[in-house]
């Protein structure tokens, strides 16, 4: 070896190999589920109307004041709660719809008693031309985005992943919880759907949900691309 090879070699990084098993985590991915029904349900779903009980109001954007467009409804694992996920598509890229408290998005949190479909303003773009469900699939990997680019099927079924750790394509934007100000668990991250026709307006990117169980349950949102 010369000198100019061992200069090289002490600013070249060893090729990373597979990950020990020690080093993988259970990633729950959430895939595709055409066969879902028109009819409340207590389970994770996308599009359609809402599943939702007495007393609920459809959100509306605090910037331009028309009603929100809903993207679907997840339900933790075990959880009696279904976060409903609500995002401003009146007027895209206005209403700071990528931000958890930029007024642009919402999420309402209903328990699983009692549902019954909301209905939507007259007004406004309120729902998406589309309804499917999901379905978990458990695999190892070392994060997200190494589960979902090893996953064999077409890559628009996946749909996210629930629970673990979100996966940041930029920096790590937690959000605080309104009651207690402390940062907010995870507890989604959402892809923009398996049809681009039909798709959650992500700007290419990823939705991160969370919740709080400070007083109740609360939910935030927002998405990073």
């Amino acid at each position: 070896m010369n000198l100019f090879q061992k200069i090289l070699g002490t600013f070249q990084k060893p090729q990373a190999g597979p990950a020990p098993e020690s080093a993988l985590n259970t990633i729950a991915l959430l895939i595709v589920d055409r066969n879902v029904t028109a009819d409340a349900s207590p389970e994770t779903r996308f599009g359609g109307l809402p599943s939702a009980g007495e007393g609920f109001a459809w959100p509306r954007c605090r910037s331009c004041g028309e009603p929100m467009q809903f993207q679907g409804q997840i339900r933790p694992p075990g959880a009696l709660h279904l976060h409903l996920i609500f995002m401003c598509t009146n007027h895209p890229g206005e209403c700071d719809q990528f931000e958890a408290d930029g007024g642009g998005n919402a999420v309402i949190t209903v328990p699983v008693d009692g549902l019954q479909l909301a209905i939507p303003p007259a007004e406004g773009e309120t729902l998406r031309d589309t309804r499917y469900g999901a379905h978990l699939l458990t695999v190892a990997a070392r994060e997200y985005s190494d589960a979902f680019s090893a996953y064999a099927g077409r890559r628009r079924e996946v749909l996210g992943q629930i629970g673990g750790a979100a996966d940041w394509i930029q920096h790590d934007d937690t959000p605080a919880c309104r009651a207690c100000e402390a940062p907010m668990q995870f507890v989604a991250q959402l892809e923009p759907g398996p049809d681009y026709q039909t798709e959650m307006n992500f700007a290419g990117g990823c939705c991160y949900l969370f919740e709080c169980r400070c007083s109740g349950v609360s939910g935030k949102f927002l998405w990073q691309c």
